[in-house]
C-alpha cells in the first residue's frame, strides 16, 4: 500500500474504537443544559449523544466536562470530545467503515478514500473539524502522561497527520493559483469547468491531497502531496509554499505530535501495525520536514 495511502485506511479501521472504548452510558443522564450539570453526568449525556450521533450535543457536554474535569475524567472529556469532532468531520464515518469491511471501498485509491472520508467534498470544513479533534487527543495525551491506551495513540496520529496535511493543503490552495487552480479560500468558486465540473476551492484540496493522480489528469495539482518528498526543492509543495511561512510552525507541531504518538507506539503496537509500518510513518514524516520545511529535529538524509 503506498504510504500516502496508509493514514486514510487507518482511519478507517479505528477512529470508530472510541467510542467503543469509552465508560457505559447511563440512559438515565440528564439530557439538560450542560451548564447545570456535574461533570459525571456531562460525561455520560456526551456518551449517549456519541452513541445516537448528536455529535454537536456531544462536544458541548465533553466542552463543559473539560472546563470542571480533572485527572482522569479530563481525559475522559478530551478523547470524548475528540471523537465527536472526528464524526463532525466524516459525517459518514459508520458507512466508510461498513464499506471498507464489507469490500465496497477499494483501499488501494487514495481517491476513493478520500472522496469517501469527506463529505460533500468539503475539504476545508473537513481540516478544521479535524484540527480540532487532534488538539483534543494531543490534550489527553499531555493529561494521561504515560499511561495512553495503543488505540488513543493512533487514533492521535491519524488526526495529528491528517491536520498537519490540511495546514500544508489550505496553504498550498491559497498560494498557488495559476491554470485551473486560480481559486482560493477568498474566491472558492471559479467560472471555470472540467469535465463538466465546476472548478471550486475544494476542487483544489481535493487535488492537493490525491497524490496518485497522473499528469495527464485534468484535475492534477503540480504540487500534490506526493511532491512533499521531494529532496527537489523546485518540485515540492511544502518547500514552495509552506516553509518559512506562518503555516510552517502549525505544520511541524502536529508533525511533531505525530511522532510522538508513534514513538509511544513502538513499545506496544496495535494489531493493525507492523514495526515497519511505524518505520514508514516515522520516515514520512522526517521525509516531510526535512525536504519540505528543512526541519531535521525527526532526522536527516
Amino acid at each position: 500500500m503506498k504510504k500516502q495511502l496508509l493514514i486514510f485506511t487507518l482511519l478507517l479501521i479505528s477512529i470508530p474504537m472510541i467510542i467503543f472504548s469509552c465508560k457505559p452510558i447511563n440512559i438515565f443522564s440528564p439530557l439538560i443544559d450542560p451548564s447545570k450539570m456535574g461533570t459525571e453526568a456531562n460525561l455520560d449525556a456526551g456518551y449517549q449523544a456519541l452513541s445516537t450521533g448528536n455529535y454537536e450535543d456531544a462536544v458541548d457536554y465533553f466542552t463543559n466536562a473539560i472546563n470542571n474535569a480533572s485527572g482522569d475524567e479530563l481525559v475522559d472529556a478530551y478523547l470524548g470530545r475528540a471523537s465527536a469532532y472526528m464524526n463532525l468531520a466524516a459525517p459518514n464515518l459508520d458507512d466508510v467503515v461498513d464499506d471498507a469491511l464489507s469490500g465496497d471501498l477499494d483501499l488501494s485509491s487514495s481517491s476513493d478514500i478520500i472522496d469517501t472520508v469527506v463529505s460533500d467534498d468539503e475539504f476545508d470544513d473537513f481540516f478544521t473539524t479535524v484540527q480540532d479533534a487532534a488538539d483534543d487527543y494531543n490534550a489527553a495525551i499531555s493529561t494521561a502522561g504515560s499511561d495512553v491506551d495503543p488505540g488513543v495513540l493512533l487514533e492521535a496520529y491519524e488526526a495529528n497527520m491528517m491536520s498537519a496535511t490540511g495546514v500544508a493543503a489550505m496553504k498550498i490552495g491559497n498560494e498557488y493559483n495559476e491554470g485551473i487552480w486560480a481559486v482560493n479560500s477568498q474566491n472558492p468558486i471559479s467560472n471555470l469547468t472540467v469535465n463538466g465540473e465546476t472548478v471550486t476551492f475544494n476542487t483544489e484540496l481535493e487535488a492537493i491531497v490525491a497524490g496518485d493522480r497522473q499528469e495527464t489528469d485534468a484535475l492534477y495539482h503540480p504540487y500534490n502531496i506526493s511532491t512533499w518528498e521531494d529532496p527537489n526543492s523546485a518540485n515540492n509543495g511544502l518547500k514552495q509554499y509552506v516553509d518559512g511561512e506562518t503555516e510552517e510552525s502549525e505544520m511541524i507541531e502536529y508533525l511533531e505530535a505525530a511522532y510522538n504518538n508513534l514513538e509511544q507506539l513502538k513499545s506496544n503496537p496495535p494489531l493493525e501495525l507492523s514495526a515497519s509500518d511505524i518505520t514508514n510513518m516515522e520516515t514520512q514524516i522526517k521525509n516531510w520536514a526535512y525536504y519540505g520545511l528543512g526541519d531535521n529535529r525527526f532526522g536527516t538524509h
